[in-house]
């Protein structure tokens, strides 16, 4: 999934339950990542110093390597960073929730159909659901914050027409851009650090044989190996390939579900329509949690 969701819509405001959730979410993910980067960071120093002759640099790298090992080995037992990211996943889902119901009742979809008299109530229960599960969002609420606002039921009480278009340009189009755009950008990381992951590894090659031969002193196969070690864990943290394949499939799935979301639907036809569109969409984000989890046994 995103690093962020694609940005809200203007003729949607979303409840203030969904901007908390989005806030919790960017939060936790950036204190997951820091925490990756800074163990990785940290044994490739380790290893370094370890290596660093004892007449330079006064002597310090051996007496100081065992130091950014501890802060490893701190990181990881302490699980600040298995604590983010699974709080990060539970705010990701909670505001996908969020924005799916949203849409699904502003332009009345099979959820939140137009003739249901208790849609309005039984979106406050999901907003109601989501504090349950997130009881410690730490974010307050603005003055004047409600579960349905006044832009969602304006939309869903235009007619059935306007509802589509609204709802093609401002969700489906906006999907479609963030996803291919995703795909690139991932995919274009993958490459990149596929190819820092291979200059490391052939630098590391060339050294190593300098080492056998005694041109150099410092055993650089060991550091560089380390070096490499964390690329390669740096990219299983972000998955850019599997996310680039992912997000350019969504994208064309997308792009399918546009084409049966035009203007000329009766009501019952567009309730389906929209009820199927956002199902694709929460197929994704299933996936990409699925994929952050790996595989269970």
């Amino acid at each position: 999934m995103p690093t962020s969701a694609p940005q809200a819509c203007q003729t949607v405001q979303f409840p203030d339950l969904y901007a908390a959730c989005e806030t919790v979410s960017a939060e936790c993910q950036q204190t997951f990542l820091a925490v990756c980067r800074a163990e990785l960071a940290a044994l490739v120093f380790a290893a370094a110093l370890a290596e660093l002759p004892r007449d330079v640099l006064w002597g310090i790298g051996p007496k100081t390597a065992w130091l950014f090992f501890a802060v490893a080995l701190v990181l990881r037992v302490s699980g600040v960073g298995r604590k983010a990211e699974k709080r990060w996943y539970d705010a990701r889902a909670a505001a996908e929730s969020i924005k799916s119901a949203a849409w699904q009742y502003a332009v009345c979809g099979e959820a939140f159909r137009r003739d249901d008299d208790t849609a309005e109530s039984r979106f406050t229960d999901l907003l109601r659901d989501v504090l349950i599960a997130l009881p410690n969002l730490n974010v307050p609420a603005t003055p004047g914050g409600c579960g349905v606002t006044s832009e969602m039921n304006a939309l869903r009480h235009r007619s059935v027409d306007d509802r589509i278009s609204v709802y093609v340009r401002e969700r489906i189009d906006d999907q479609l851009l963030w996803y291919a755009q995703k795909a690139i950008w991932n995919r274009t990381r993958a490459k990149w650090w596929l190819g820092t992951m291979i200059s490391l590894e052939a630098i590391a090659v060339i050294l190593g044989l300098f080492r056998a031969l005694e041109v150099v002193d410092v055993d650089w196969l060991g550091i560089l190996s380390a070096a490499a070690a964390s690329v390669g864990a740096w990219q299983q943290v972000k998955n850019y390939s599997v996310l680039s394949e992912a997000y350019s499939v969504t994208s064309h799935e997308v792009q399918l579900v546009k084409g049966s979301t035009q203007p000329g639907l009766s009501e019952s036809e567009w309730a389906q329509a929209a009820h199927d569109a956002e199902a694709a969409f929460s197929r994704e984000h299933k996936l990409w949690v699925a994929r952050r989890q790996g595989p269970t046994h």
